[in-house]
């Protein structure tokens, strides 16, 4: 990784306040000492029916800088965030990717329509978009020109963490597939053949496409698309026979997954494979506030895949 530089708060700094802590990750990789970011939502909790404690608004009444995904997340936060001046919403930056939970496609830049809510659409957008390092990136750079703008005097110093921070990124991109590399090179060997996919493995929640798609990784099979709605039951039959014929080795899961969810869509396929279960902490509730905590974030759900899929 680049070298580390320590850095001090001057002052009282700039006050971010985001809605979910990956976002507070980025914002202090930025802020980098003039300042910090909170997160409004605790990592445990749901940013899609989260209700905001007192000190939350208050901590967001007082910010300099307001960030969240947008209106079609943290469904709960629309009041509070959607017609503020301060708000940075990053599902509506110009430059970023979007993907699409229906098609599954990348949502074309050059569509006008392209960051529109997706529920005006009449599409389902994938919003887990920070578990790409690219849209991180591109999060980040917007980050530092809002610091810049409200903190002039330290724009040099935003301008500076930016830079550390995209080429940290692009070392991570090579660092994690040159991992996910090694770990197909592995297998290959230990199964006599060729280079080939990873192991097969399956999903508690389709929210890993940005990641996925970063490291050419792919899941066979998702017991729950939409996290908001409950599976009919065709949609659970169809699942289970999915299970059946994939026979993944592992099911990535997350804190909040329904236990009963799982145990309902896995009734009788014991016989037929044995599947173990890695938690995977999207969200950071097990990373620790500081320096390069998007960098740690992001290892971290590394290291739950490659535990998954070994």
């Amino acid at each position: 990784q680049p070298e580390s530089e320590q850095y001090s708060v001057t002052g009282a700094g700039l006050s971010v306040a985001t809605s979910i802590y990956p976002l507070a990750l980025i914002a202090n990789d930025i802020l980098a000492g003039h300042g910090n970011a909170v997160a409004l939502i605790a990592a445990g909790d749901s940013p899609h029916h989260t209700t905001l404690s007192p000190s939350a608004r208050l901590k967001a009444a007082r910010a300099d800088l307001l960030l969240w995904v947008g209106q079609d997340f943290e469904v709960t936060l629309g009041a509070l965030f959607g017609e503020d001046p301060r708000t940075l919403t990053v599902s509506l930056l110009s430059d970023i990717r979007l993907y699409e939970l229906d098609r599954g496609g990348l949502v074309e830049t050059h569509d006008d329509q392209a960051h529109a809510p997706s529920h005006a659409l009449g599409r389902s957008i994938d919003l887990h978009l920070w578990l790409s390092t690219t849209n991180a990136e591109i999060i980040a750079r917007a980050i530092s020109r809002a610091a810049s703008n409200l903190d002039p005097s330290n724009a040099p110093h935003y301008r500076a963490s930016l830079a550390r921070f995209t080429a940290q990124q692009e070392q991570n991109r090579e660092a994690f597939e040159a991992e996910f590399a090694a770990l197909k090179r592995t297998k290959s060997d230990s199964q006599d053949s060729g280079l080939q996919d990873t192991p097969p493995y399956a999903v508690y929640h389709d929210a890993y496409r940005y990641f996925e798609s970063e490291f050419g990784l792919s899941h066979r099979v998702a017991l729950l698309v939409d996290p908001e709605r409950a599976p009919s039951i065709r949609e659970l039959s169809e699942v289970r026979a999915s299970l059946a014929s994939a026979q993944p080795q592992c099911l990535l899961t997350e804190p909040d997954s329904d236990a009963g969810l799982i145990a309902t869509a896995m009734k009788g396929l014991a016989q037929k494979t044995t599947l173990r279960r890695v938690e995977v902490d999207i969200f950071g509730r097990n990373i620790d506030e500081g320096q390069d905590g998007y960098t740690r974030l992001m290892r971290a759900v590394v290291a739950d895949f490659v535990e998954c899929l070994e």
